[in-house]
């Protein structure tokens, strides 16, 4: 089940829970205060939190993420992202169903989608090639990354 995030508990619990690549990844991004620093980047931005079961079979979050609109807007810009608990493998088949469906609503609306990922992020980064996301060119003049962080990208073909 997808929803939109209504309660920051569900976002701690992801955060508490999170795949060691994504946690690798804040880590690196903004230090030892990661949770504090993400809690604070998602207020007031559209979450959305994918809910299925644990290791107990308890329904949990398992994951959240969303696309956010840059530059403005009229702008047909998205940075996407995603983090995940270790529990998404347990709920594989609905994730992968929840992100096709959302990826493609996405797609009708931006023209570009975009972000970075963490060097040691090996499994994300491979589905999301799969997913038609980009690494070979380099990154857009302007951006800034932190070492270690490479950008990807996706363009699409909105309708307006």
């Amino acid at each position: 089940m997808l929803k939109k995030m209504t309660n920051i508990n569900d976002a701690l619990y992801i955060l508490n829970n999170l795949r060691n690549e994504d946690e690798l990844e804040l880590k690196a991004l903004w230090g030892n205060k990661w949770i504090e620093k993400t809690i604070k980047s998602l207020k007031g931005k559209d979450v959305l939190i994918l809910y299925g079961f644990n290791d107990e079979g308890n329904f949990v979050p398992v994951s959240m993420g969303g696309f956010v609109q840059m530059f403005g807007q009229n702008s047909l810009i998205a940075c996407v992202w995603l983090l995940s608990t270790n529990y998404i493998y347990k709920n594989k088949k609905m994730f992968v169903t929840e992100l096709l469906k959302q990826l493609e609503q996405a797609s009708y609306k931006y023209e570009i989608m975009y972000n970075y990922i963490y060097k040691s992020n090996y499994k994300a980064k491979k589905w999301l090639k799969k997913l038609g996301f980009n690494f070979n060119n380099p990154k857009p003049e302007g951006l800034n990354l932190e070492e270690g962080f490479e950008f990807f990208y996706k363009r699409n073909n909105p309708v307006n």
